[in-house]
């Protein structure tokens, strides 16, 4: 009887350990998953998707230049909406006055022309690139519906062919 009782426990015993290690293994796995999506980047559901035709508008620039979503079909450019008070924005505007983007470019910046940090972001923009002044929830951001600040899109022939809020999300 003894003899069963040590098979027994002895048994158990080694259920026990292996349990145990298969535990610490999953766990570890879990990890590494873990830590795997926290840096995958993820992509905003909000902004405009790929294949999304730019809606209609109408627009003047700073120079007075026309700008309609007729003007954005042919070829293609980049889009941005800028705001003041976001770091983010302030951030990628350094970038891109450090390195002009290739395309054309176009940045639509939300606030008041009286507002002087405004006057100062788009008078900073204007030098690389086409700049208008927006208002939120107008026919600008109607037509691209962008997804907060600093939003920016690849558009190629009046379509959206990338959308992000950072220069690598967007260019080729």
């Amino acid at each position: 009887m003894t003899q069963l009782l040590v098979v027994v426990v002895g048994a158990v015993g080694a259920l026990t350990v292996v349990n145990f290690l298969l535990s610490m293994a999953l766990i570890r796995r879990v990890r590494v998953l873990q830590e795997l999506v926290e840096q995958t980047p993820r992509r905003d559901p909000s902004l405009p998707q790929m294949g999304a035709v730019i809606g209609s508008f109408q627009a003047t620039t700073l120079e007075g230049e026309p700008l309609s979503n007729e003007t954005l079909k042919p070829g293609v450019s980049l889009v941005g909406f800028f705001t003041t008070h976001c770091k983010p924005c302030a951030a990628l505007r350094t970038q891109l006055l450090e390195s002009p983007p290739a395309l054309p470019f176009v940045a639509f910046v939300e606030g008041s022309v009286d507002d002087p940090e405004v006057g100062a972001m788009a008078e900073a923009l204007k030098r690389i690139a086409r700049v208008v002044y927006t208002q939120n929830n107008d026919a600008l951001h109607q037509a691209f519906k962008p997804a907060g600040y600093p939003t920016l899109l690849r558009v190629e022939n009046g379509v959206i062919a990338a959308s992000g809020h950072t220069l690598a999300e967007v260019l080729p």
